[in-house]
């Protein structure tokens, strides 16, 4: 549905994208991902054909959208950072104002408007102002204005950027509802999110594709070793320090601890002498009294994933 190949960008000596090339497949979410200038809004504005790229092509459901940009947008919603809205108009004259612009036929755009509004829970807003509207349900508005003409391809920029935790709840379920119907690429600084929401995953840094795949695979591929969590009855200021003789790798307290009574403590072990080491740090922390109460692999978040690669 979405074929990226060699997509270069340059403004004047900075080069904002360099040989991007990516897929994403017929109904699949994908997530990109990248820090503040990586070139996440210069592919999605390519992709959407608001700029063009110095080199490569993009295609959006078979069309390029340099060659043929008529066709490709036919089957495109795009929501840009800032949602395109109106803040003027009533919900429903806007949304049906955005149908007029896709070319949608006369006598069938009082259908897809309502649709669109039963799809996106609009129902009870359709004859308010948008101006008046929370964030939350201007995003939504913004999201409709992409959907209701019924496009294969959706890119989202930041679709729940300055929204409070109930309403980015509520976007995130609202676009995993739209999977299978919709090929959607979206980019988020919330990692959780894209974890969360998201099929395959794509990290670009500093104009580059530094990695690809869903988030097992990434996690997977970044780990040399394991890492492991500890967690024991007692005085773990005085374990960490005892563990620490064994030479394991990375030994720390874990996020938020506070070593001193019942606490979790956080190793990497590598993969060939994993068995070993385990049996090692069992018996330190019975000899020395600390009380074992687990002792559980923990699998490498998105955040970790992420900081290792663009760091």
């Amino acid at each position: 549905m979405i074929e990226v190949s060699g997509l270069s960008k340059s403004y004047g000596e900075l080069n904002a994208l360099s040989n991007v090339t990516f897929t994403v497949q017929k109904g699949q979410i994908v997530g990109f991902l990248g820090a503040n200038g990586a070139g996440k809004s210069t592919t999605m504005d390519i992709l959407c054909g608001c700029i063009g790229a110095d080199s490569g092509t993009a295609n959006i459901a078979g069309f390029d959208i340099t060659d043929s940009p008529l066709e490709a947008k036919k089957r495109l919603g795009y929501l840009p950072d800032v949602a395109p809205l109106h803040l003027d108009m009533l919900v429903g004259d806007y949304i049906a104002y955005a149908a007029e612009l896709r070319k949608i036929e006369r006598s069938t755009i009082k259908a897809r408007v309502d649709a669109t509004i039963e799809k996106l829970t609009l129902g009870d807003v359709r004859n308010r102002v948008i101006g008046n509207l929370s964030k939350g349900f201007r995003q939504r508005v913004g999201l409709a204005q992409a959907l209701v003409h019924d496009p294969e391809v959706l890119i989202l920029d930041e679709p729940t950027e300055g929204l409070d935790p109930t309403q980015i709840s509520e976007i995130r379920k609202l676009i995993r509802s739209l999977a299978g119907q919709h090929t959607i690429l979206l980019s988020s600084h919330i990692l959780s999110e894209v974890q969360n929401t998201c099929d395959k995953i794509i990290i670009i840094n500093k104009g580059k594709i530094v990695t690809q795949g869903t988030y097992a695979e990434l996690a997977s591929s970044m780990e040399s070793g394991h890492i492991y969590r500890l967690k024991v009855a007692r005085n773990g200021l005085s374990a960490l320090t005892t563990l620490g003789r064994l030479g394991l790798q990375n030994i720390k307290a874990a996020e938020n601890a506070i070593l001193g009574s019942s606490e979790d403590i956080e190793f990497e072990v590598n993969t060939a002498t994993g068995d070993q080491i385990l049996d090692d740090v069992a018996k330190a922390v019975i000899d020395g009294g600390f009380g074992l109460r687990g002792l559980t692999l923990k699998t490498k978040s998105l955040e970790d994933v992420f900081l290792q690669l663009t760091k």
